[in-house]
């Protein structure tokens, strides 16, 4: 049986690799981390795996393959292949999902009752009776609930601040020198400089002050949209309604010391997003988008 399991676990990855995105019209811009059980789509906040299931795989000793048991087969080794995806997600510099599973069983529980849930988003049926199929799990949600740090917290509810300023007083308000409006997002530049993405990204400036991080974020929306979104092209980034109309764009100067996932951002430009009277707002509803290398 495991060598019958091996030779469907080398099905599953070749599949993998055939069957294109569920969404190939953005597969160019989105951020995909491909591993060899699954992939990570960053852009869309899901993760993908599949499974295969062949007649020989089901038990010899079986009366007959019904096609039941064929789908429950794929789906099984779909799931393992889904939760070993999920352990390669970086949460923090610090951290992966692997490393909460093992320092606690009823986290790895709860991310097994998570993977029984995930969505059956492909099924196909070849004409020697094998049976592929594809689950997908969001991280956002459930997920994002139960992943997530608890040094995340729901904060106040987030008012855009659009009250008229006085006319001696525009610094608060700062602009990109094109409208002249508030910044409604921050979409920031990573490309070049090896960054990786992860759930709870960090962003300082360069005496190590954080700008951007867990502290600034409310729960509810770091749960229901992520901490930022990920693209591979400043011109998607920009249309990711995530970060408004108007966003501040601000290019990356290198990953922080303590972890590829960590960014580091000039003084100056760390001073113009503190300078506006509404970066606290779009920050805790994570209106923040990140470009990163495919």
């Amino acid at each position: 049986m495991k060598a019958k399991f091996a030779f469907l676990r080398i099905l599953s990855l070749a599949s993998l690799l055939v069957l294109p995105p569920a969404a190939p019209g953005v597969a160019e811009e989105t951020l995909i981390q491909v591993l060899d059980a699954g992939c990570i789509d960053w852009g869309v906040a899901t993760v993908r795996a599949n499974g295969v299931a062949a007649p020989t795989a089901i038990d010899a000793d079986a009366s007959s393959d019904s096609p039941s048991d064929m789908l429950d087969a794929a789906r099984r080794m779909a799931r393992s292949n889904l939760l070993e995806t999920v352990n390669a997600i970086r949460i923090n510099s610090g951290s992966r999902v692997v490393d909460r599973v093992a320092r606690s069983a009823a986290f790895r529980d709860g991310l097994a009752t998570l993977a029984q849930h995930a969505s059956l988003t492909r099924q196909e049926y070849l004409s020697d009776g094998t049976v592929k199929i594809e689950l997908t799990m969001d991280l956002t949600g459930g997920f994002g609930q139960f992943v997530l740090p608890e040094e995340i917290r729901q904060v106040d509810s987030v008012t855009t601040m659009t009250a008229a300023k006085p006319e001696g007083d525009r610094s608060s308000t700062p602009t990109d020198g094109k409208d002249g409006g508030p910044y409604t997002g921050l979409i920031l530049d990573a490309t070049g400089i090896g960054a990786k993405p992860s759930l709870v990204p960090v962003v300082v400036d360069e005496s190590g002050d954080v700008v951007y991080g867990p502290a600034f974020v409310s729960r509810e929306f770091a749960v229901s949209r992520g901490m930022c979104g990920f693209s591979t092209t400043l011109a998607a980034a920009r249309n990711d309604k995530r970060v408004g109309d108007h966003p501040l764009v601000v290019k990356a100067l290198r990953t922080a010391s303590r972890g590829v996932t960590d960014l580091v951002v000039s003084s100056a430009d760390a001073a113009r997003l503190r300078s506006s009277v509404v970066h606290l707002n779009f920050l805790k509803a994570c209106r923040v988008s990140i470009v990163m290398d495919p």
